[in-house]
């Protein structure tokens, strides 16, 4: 028998689907598509949503962290930002993205997915195809006949796993078949076409179907690739502009409700940058409530209404400079905790204890609070516990 070598690319298990394509996050998507176009390999949304399949929903957050900075190297299209993902240097996952291996990759794992799996009984042999060269590690039952002439190849019987020229040869068309993709229903995850129409060919009815779809312009923007006044004055024309803005605008200020006044977070959770989330407010002239939420959580994290949220807040070191408090919050809760622990009687040892119980806080997380910020002492080996 002659075996051919394992195929590298079905046997890199990193690379299996973890998750549907339909489960994938719009945010998540939009965010990765942008970060592709800004590293010189711009993908549809639906090779996006592939290559993103690859990753459990654990990865979302290490995905947002990579696409809110700049690429590392040029270029890395989907495929390249998850193999990244997975461990692998962005300079060598751009010569990859370069000389087509993730092309070839895609290739692999869609013949892959499309092929099922034997049945338990399947006969031990293959067909010879036009396609490439008999299989020679089992020998048939009795000689095959080659087919007489037809327009459209012969498929393989049921039960029967076709060989890897079949899987990699190009599939032929019948005479007169449609080019176009048959229509397939649209359901809450649908994607568009991976070609966009242009602006002028939609109509009203068209258009306001598309922004529904995308959620919001800037999404609709990227898709379509226009500019904000050209989109703007279709808009007002199909008279869709004033219901666009009222709800982009209840929108960010929900979002940014949710994400109690943090910008950053609010970004993400739209699938915009925070600089872009803000021009987008003033465009919207929502500047004035965005500065209110703002300055509500603000004085809500300078003056918190129980020490356990104070501590809380503490380890949120990120979330306090999105907010820009971090100095006057830690200045804040050191004054106040040095008061507190000179105010507490007893042995060095047991005041964080005593003083946890007077403030109603865990006592470890006071002990980490007060590590933190200076105001004990680490432990050393001299000031352990003795043993009896």
């Amino acid at each position: 028998m002659v075996h051919g070598p394992p195929d590298p690319f079905l046997m890199h298990k990193p690379w299996a689907r973890k998750r549907a394509v339909d489960e994938v996050p719009t945010p998540v998507a939009i965010a990765l598509g942008a970060f592709c176009r800004r590293a010189g390999a711009p993908a549809s949304p639906t090779e996006v949503r592939e290559a993103l399949s690859s990753l459990g929903a654990e990865e979302d957050f290490r995905l947002a962290t990579l696409t809110e900075n700049e690429p590392p190297a040029r270029p890395l299209g989907p495929y390249a930002v998850v193999d990244v993902l997975l461990g692998t240097a962005p300079a060598l996952a751009a010569q990859r993205e370069a000389c087509g291996y993730y092309q070839l990759l895609r290739d692999f794992l869609a013949a892959d997915a499309s092929v099922p799996p034997p049945g338990p009984h399947a006969p031990a042999f293959r067909e010879e195809t036009a396609g490439g060269p008999p299989d020679e590690s089992t020998t048939p039952a009795q000689p095959v006949t080659p087919p007489a002439a037809a327009p459209q190849r012969e498929r393989p019987r049921p039960g029967l796993a076709p060989t890897l020229a079949e899987r990699i040869a190009p599939k032929r068309r019948l005479p007169g078949a449609s080019t176009s993709p048959a229509s397939a229903p649209r359901g809450r995850f649908a994607q568009l076409p991976s070609e966009q129409p242009s602006l002028e060919a939609l109509d009203p009815q068209r258009l306001a179907d598309v922004l529904a779809q995308h959620g919001h312009r800037p999404a609709l923007l990227r898709a379509l690739n226009v500019s904000p006044p050209a989109l703007d004055r279709a808009l007002e024309a199909a008279g869709l502009l004033p219901g666009a803005v009222e709800s982009e605008r209840e929108l960010v200020l929900s979002t940014l409700e949710e994400q109690r006044g943090a910008v950053g977070r609010a970004a993400w959770a739209l699938g915009v940058r925070a600089s872009e989330l803000l021009s987008w407010a003033e465009r919207l002239g929502a500047m004035g409530a965005v500065d209110r939420i703002r300055d509500r959580y603000r004085r809500e994290a300078l003056q918190p209404a129980h020490w356990t949220a104070r501590l809380d807040l503490l380890g949120k070191r990120k979330y306090l400079q999105d907010l820009g408090v971090t100095v006057d919050f830690e200045r804040s809760v050191t004054e106040d905790l040095r008061r507190a622990l000179e105010a507490t009687q007893g042995a060095p040892e047991e005041r964080t204890a005593v003083l946890a119980n007077r403030l109603g806080v865990a006592p470890e997380a006071l002990r980490r609070s007060l590590l933190r910020l200076g105001l004990l002492p680490a432990t050393t080996p001299s000031t352990l516990p003795q043993p009896a």
